[in-house]
């Protein structure tokens, strides 16, 4: 995200002031949609011809356990986020954009249902993009109940995807908070059971779409790099179609074929999930609804791609990436601990950060990390206090070593581990630790990206983590 989606003028004086209302979780995919659009440029991709901007354009942001619509008016530089349901279509926010020196979006909410928020706007959400191809969004609000922060990814939905031959995606889940439960169908995500990474080839004929040679991959044994054991059974293809929905221009998985959940108490369960690529290959899955599930407020475990609440990922790169290039690139993006929402007897909001990393001066200035010096590194971590308005790049305190890249797949990471200083916020142990990750990365519009999934099992709380960068270079 690093040149402003919106050519929106503002006063860098007014003053900034955290938000003092709770706000729905269908804003995050409201505020994140507004931020994504360039106003000078329409990028070229290797999926779709180049694209013209309209002055008003829908975006679909998923894998946050809902789906909504997001309008935004070009001429007016403001968005407007709206729900649907059986009566229609529902305003559940709507603000103006204002690009930080950074290249980071602060998006400024000044309308929420039912009232006027008069000047200054509720503040405190930023978007980290790479315009009109992909962004990504942190949404923090404060109310007498505390902070509450989430996050969403968000792809354009303007066209559906056109592909001369059959493409291949990589892609990791986006992890609900850690199950133990010894059976799929429950309230979280177990990495011994459930997919962490994946691929799957897609083609494109007009509307049609067929997904074939899914590859679902559970979590792989600590530390140990080799792959993961496969999700069984895969479904071997699944034919469906893009159109135009309420979403936009999206790709909808219809429940009409089954999977056996693995482990005790198995039971045929339908898929669904609603799916957009953005031009240059940016890939979000929303999980659908619990359909099928044999308890309806228990959501049912998801084969089109990820598990939890969906899945992020991109075109595997034609050829090996070159891992020391890509460690030595500049990210911004999104730190995801996905703790909220545990079962457990006490339950842990988990985080969701602002953050960066890849910036040269961070290594050198970064506290001792149990990281070796390798050219497969890279240091980061989130924002002072949450807020990137103040700084290029924010504080060190985690590393990232990918690790060696897959010999059979261009652009996974098997074998990647987190290193967590003490001097990370969030860091509940008290002291310097690391878990295990998996990583893909290749290219969106000729700018680098990483998403990763991690099993953080020695930290407190246990949860999965979830690191999502876009290069900012």
């Amino acid at each position: 995200m690093k040149t402003p989606a919106i050519c929106a003028t503002s006063d860098d004086s007014k003053p900034k002031h955290r938000g003092s209302l709770a706000v729905p979780r269908i804003l995050v995919a409201a505020l994140i949609w507004a931020a994504l659009i360039g106003c000078s440029s329409t990028p070229s991709s290797k999926t779709n011809p180049v694209q013209t901007t309209d002055p008003v354009q829908t975006y679909l942001a998923a894998g946050v356990g809902s789906l909504e619509t997001y309008l935004i008016n070009q001429t007016a530089n403001n968005f407007v986020a709206t729900s649907y349901s059986a009566s229609g279509g529902t305003i559940q926010a709507s603000g103006s954009i204002s690009p930080l020196a950074n290249g980071m979006l602060d998006l400024d909410i000044t309308y929420l249902p039912g009232q006027i928020i008069s000047s200054p706007p509720l503040t405190g959400n930023w978007v980290v993009e790479i315009p009109g191809q992909a962004a990504l969004m942190e949404l923090e609000t404060t109310s007498k109940f505390g902070t509450n922060t989430t996050f969403a990814p968000l792809a354009p939905t303007q066209t559906c995807p056109s592909f001369s031959s059959a493409e291949s995606f990589q892609f990791v889940t986006i992890p609900k908070n850690l199950s133990t439960q010894t059976s799929v169908v429950s309230n979280g995500w177990n990495p011994q059971l459930e997919t962490a990474y994946g691929s799957v080839s897609i083609a494109t004929t007009g509307t049609a779409v067929q997904f074939e040679n899914i590859s679902q991959n559970t979590f792989p044994a600590a530390h140990g790099g080799a792959a993961g054991a496969p999700v069984n059974p895969a479904p071997a293809g699944i034919a469906t179609t893009c159109s135009s929905t309420l979403y936009g221009q999206t790709i909808s998985v219809p429940n009409s074929s089954t999977i056996i959940s693995p482990g005790p108490g198995t039971q045929s369960v339908p898929p669904a999930a609603t799916i957009a690529i953005g031009p240059s290959g940016f890939l979000v899955e929303d999980s659908g609804s619990p359909q099928g599930a044999p308890d309806a407020s228990i959501p049912p475990y998801e084969n089109v791609l990820g598990a939890g609440y969906g899945a992020i990922g991109l075109m595997k790169p034609a050829a090996p990436i070159a891992t020391s290039t890509l460690a030595s690139a500049q990210f911004q993006g999104i730190l995801y601990g996905a703790a909220s929402g545990s079962s457990s007897a006490v339950a842990s909001p988990g985080f969701r950060l602002i953050g960066s990393f890849g910036y040269a001066n961070l290594q050198t200035s970064c506290p001792a990390l149990p990281a070796p010096a390798t050219s497969t590194i890279l240091y980061g971590g989130e924002f002072a206090n949450n807020d990137p308005s103040a700084s290029s790049f924010g504080n060190c305190d985690l590393a990232i070593d990918l690790g060696n890249q897959d010999p059979n797949n261009n652009g996974l990471y098997t074998a990647a581990t987190v290193y967590v200083s003490t001097g990370f916020p969030n860091n509940g142990l008290g002291s310097a630790y690391s878990f295990p990750a998996v990583a893909v990365a290749g290219t969106i519009n000729g700018k680098y990206a990483i998403f990763l999934i991690g099993v953080d099992t020695i930290g407190s709380p246990s949860q999965p983590w979830g690191i999502y960068l876009l290069q900012s270079n």
